[in-house]
């Protein structure tokens, strides 16, 4: 054999060599990208407190399947049992003693737990922190899931919340605006006040010069 074809033999082995680990990659990629898939394809049930943000002291629990898949036999378990300063049995829950059938993506249960001002002053010994268990399968059953999550509503207390206003608000601001608007008049009288356009210029001089005669007043005041 000569130099030629050992050179020959050398450059097919690295030809192989080179193929082999272009075929091991493509397959990481492969094995990787379905991974990658079935994550982003699956339930995420999620179990916390929520504090609602226009009052600031009424605590929730909620459950929620924040992800992009149906998921099925959930099964929830908190530690310590979850109490309330209020009178509300939250462990006679169905979702906490039976747990969930299904759950659909985007899903959430909810319910009023409790009050934070009345379990500071009331029940000081209840609990602050707990630790909520959730065990679901995948919506063909394939794949179960399991993940445990630390409940702090000590995190909630002394927060600044802005109170906003609803439907109802809004409608007591204008029945409260009606009543003052019907009180309207120049001279005394009941009613919203019409004027001619002459009027209004009128009265605009009357204000205007009313409101210089007390500003002259006053740095007249100030110079003695």
């Amino acid at each position: 054999m000569t130099w030629t074809d050992e050179w020959q033999v050398y450059l097919v082995a690295a030809q192989l060599g080179v193929l082999l680990i272009a075929a091991l990659v493509a397959g990481w990629q492969v094995l990787e990208a379905r991974r990658l898939r079935l994550e982003r394809n699956r339930p995420f049930v999620v179990v916390d407190f929520d504090i609602d943000m226009s009052k600031g002291y009424l605590i929730f629990f909620e459950v929620a399947n924040t992800g992009t898949s149906l998921a099925r036999d959930v099964q929830i378990g908190v530690e310590p049992p979850l109490e309330s300063a209020i009178d509300i049995d939250v462990g006679k829950l169905k979702m906490l003693n039976e747990g969930i059938a299904t759950l659909p993506p985007g899903k959430k249960l909810r319910t009023f737990f409790d009050m934070s001002f009345r379990r500071n002053e009331d029940r000081p010994d209840l609990p602050m922190t707990y630790t909520a268990t959730v065990h679901y399968a995948d919506e063909k059953r394939t794949r179960e899931f399991t993940e445990t999550y630390d409940l702090d509503l000590d995190q909630y207390m002394n927060m600044q919340f802005v109170t906003s206003h609803g439907v109802d608000d809004i409608y007591d601001e204008i029945k409260r605006t009606r009543k003052v608007m019907e009180k309207w008049g120049w001279s005394g009288g009941k009613g919203l006040v019409t004027m001619t356009p002459e009027e209004s210029r009128q009265e605009s001089q009357r204000i205007r010069g009313a409101m210089e005669e007390r500003e002259r007043k006053r740095e007249a005041k100030q110079q003695e």
